[in-house]
């Protein structure tokens, strides 16, 4: 097997020996944050009706396979 060639290849060791400044990640977060796309107060308010109605129905579906399973399991063993 081949190795791989490591010439062009330059390891940045972080400033600071791995230490975090916290006010300069402060200011990075910041920047970060910034140049996000927030979305707008309607579609805030629409995704969240949707992972309502989602979460529902995934509590009916399941409420509904455990009813089944439970009735099945009753017959079945007892």
């Amino acid at each position: 097997m081949a190795r791989a060639s490591t010439r062009g290849q330059r390891t940045v060791a972080p400033a600071g020996g791995g230490r975090v400044n916290p006010v300069g990640f402060l200011i990075e977060t910041y920047g970060e944050l910034r140049k996000s796309v927030w979305p707008s107060r309607e579609e805030t308010a629409r995704l969240t009706m949707v992972v309502i109605v989602l979460a529902i129905a995934a509590g009916f579906f399941l409420g509904g396979l455990d009813r089944v399973f439970s009735e099945l399991f009753t017959r079945v063993i007892f």
